[in-house]
């Protein structure tokens, strides 16, 4: 009993041990929010999301996160953005819970790029259910009805370059690590750094738009880390997208967009390290909600008027 209290002491004193407190999502691209504060107010409506992860499914004690954000802008004008969002991911004995708020300012750089800067400072709990765990007594209580908490204050912060074809944006978690010293946990938390980029190839006739775009994650002392996926959308309705996680696994995303509202996104990847023996691979469901309508771009407008009255002229000649 006293080797199990001594190593769960060690998790707690040791920082290095908790050198990876970035979650990783197959299906990033509909969590961008996550990884980088800027996105919010990137777009001129407002999301609210929900998602669901289950990793390494048939392995006993396998990690399951559960994630709810939601963000936008003010009056949908695309310049003052703000969002919050809560996370709750379980493994094993210990479980951690992470609230956060958003504020993101965006601007142009040209008539057709802009740029967001975004700040998310938030609250994290990290706990371990002693009582969950499975003894060699049985008849041991020592443990019993404990359970080890511990907290930080966190920050997070990005820039996010964007236009209609291609995006890049950097992001630093965890900004304030070991700068404070009354909560428990804040010299266990590293800094992680994050870069998505991603470019749009549009087909407007046709109709589909192919999306390649790499995540680098990177937290040290950590190999650096890279998901590589192409997407392709289709009617702006459908879309499939193929990922590759580098010393991890490969996966594929599916997703549909209902009533140009709803979007319902499903990922699956597979482990190709030691652990591929021991589980079915990992599981991932997101739904995306738009919850104020969308207004039309100037392009978008332009676009309905010329397409109007191409209709309009196409219907005279038929008549004649």
């Amino acid at each position: 009993m006293k080797k199990v209290l001594i190593i769960i002491a060690i998790c707690f004193i040791a920082p290095k041990v908790f050198g990876q407190q970035q979650y990783l999502f197959t299906n990033y691209l509909m969590n961008e929010f996550y990884y980088n504060p800027a996105l919010a107010g990137s777009k001129n409506v407002h999301y609210a999301n929900l998602g669901y992860r289950n990793q390494w499914t048939g392995f006993d004690g396998s990690p399951t996160t559960l994630h709810a954000n939601y963000f936008g802008s003010y009056a949908n004008e695309m310049k003052h953005g703000y969002g919050a969002s809560i996370l709750s991911d379980r493994s094993g004995l210990m479980q951690n819970t992470s609230f956060y708020l958003n504020y993101a300012y965006h601007l142009n750089i040209t008539d057709s790029i802009r740029i967001g800067i975004g700040v998310k400072p938030g609250f994290f709990q990290h706990n371990i259910k002693l009582y969950d765990a499975q003894l060699a007594d049985a008849g041991d209580e020592i443990l019993t009805g404990n359970i080890l908490a511990t907290n930080a204050f966190d920050i997070n912060t990005g820039f996010h370059v964007y236009s209609d074809k291609f995006f890049v944006s950097m992001s630093m978690r965890n900004l304030l690590s070991d700068a404070i010293k009354f909560t428990g946990f804040n010299e266990g938390l590293s800094r992680h750094f994050t870069m998505i980029g991603g470019y749009n190839f549009i087909n407007k006739k046709k109709k589909y738009v192919i999306s390649p775009t790499l995540l680098l994650q990177y937290v040290k002392p950590a190999v650096p880390q890279a998901s590589i996926m192409v997407k392709g959308t289709f009617q702006d309705k459908y879309w499939v997208g193929l990922t590759y996680r580098t010393q991890d696994a490969p996966g594929i995303s599916l997703g549909i967009k209902l009533w140009n509202r709803l979007t319902i996104g499903y990922a699956y990847d597979y482990s190709l390290g030691g652990i591929n023996n021991y589980n079915f691979g990992s599981h991932e469901l997101m739904l995306s909600f738009i919850t104020t309508n969308n207004k039309p771009t100037l392009d978008e407008e332009d676009e309905d008027l010329n397409n109007s009255i191409f209709d309009d002229n196409s219907g005279k000649k038929k008549k004649n």
